[in-house]
């Protein structure tokens, strides 16, 4: 992938241009901005620790590099959903992996407290005493450098926009206990006039909202948080559409 669109700096492969343009000095793509005709924001550059781990080159680096999805899940909001088909691998004796994947792929977010005698996984941990979440994170995945581990830990606690938000909405329903079926709706809203990248910690002890129509039905834009699940639910899922889709689960990709 050596060819940057000339519109929003997206790297393609030249064959992935249009067909009329695939023989000109400035190849036009329809994959990444629609030739230009989509205008996004720049991504926000990145905190410096993980700046450092992508640009550096040391020992620490490239364990990140190598390792970098396994980092990413280890410290992810969101659990993936997919059904995968390991035959394709047995089939070639594991020497050219593949993760081929049936039906659709999805996030899942859990109750934001676990079950009794259950370990805190996802974003259960952002709520914990970091040192706690740093050895539960490090249990599942004792090949990962530790040093490593606790450096992103810290980083995305600070600097994540989602993480203040399950830990006030954590503080809420617990000291506003509603019966066991209390839930908050996490809702992105874009005001007209106010940058799409700002966001707000919460400032009251209070959340409000409000919800078209009487607010009983789920909409693709809610991510609704329990304190507990119910008996007949253990996982509730986020609409591909939502905002946080990428961001919670992506989250050395949207720090």
């Amino acid at each position: 992938m050596s060819i940057a669109c000339h519109h929003c700096e997206a790297l393609h492969w030249r064959d992935e241009s249009t067909v009329k343009s695939r023989n000109s000095q400035h190849p036009e793509f329809g994959t990444c901005c629609n030739s230009g005709k989509v205008m996004l924001p720049p991504p926000r550059p990145p905190p410096p620790v993980l700046h450092a781990l992508f640009e550096a080159n040391d020992e620490q680096t490239r364990e990140f590099h190598t390792n970098i999805r396994a980092y990413n899940m280890a410290l992810a909001f969101t659990s993936l959903g997919v059904s995968q088909d390991h035959t394709i691998n047995r089939r070639f004796g594991g020497n050219s992996w593949v993760f081929r994947i049936q039906g659709q792929l999805s996030h899942h977010s859990g109750a934001l407290v676990p079950e009794a005698g259950c370990p805190p996984l996802y974003a259960q941990l952002y709520l914990y005493d970091p040192h706690v979440a740093l050895q539960q994170r490090m249990s599942r995945n004792s090949h990962l450098r530790e040093d490593t581990m606790l450096s992103l830990q810290t980083m995305l606690t600070q600097h994540h926009q989602y993480a203040p938000m399950f830990k006030h909405a954590f503080e809420v329903l617990k000291d506003h206990p509603n019966g066991p079926d209390a839930e908050i709706r996490l809702r992105v809203q874009v005001a007209p006039g106010e940058h799409v990248r700002q966001h707000n910690l919460p400032t009251a002890d209070e959340v409000a909202m409000i919800l078209p129509g009487d607010g009983s039905a789920t909409d693709y834009r809610d991510i609704i948080l329990r304190s507990r699940m119910p008996a007949e639910t253990t996982l509730y899922r986020i609409h591909e559409g939502h905002p946080a889709y990428e961001p919670l689960h992506y989250v050395l990709f949207f720090p």
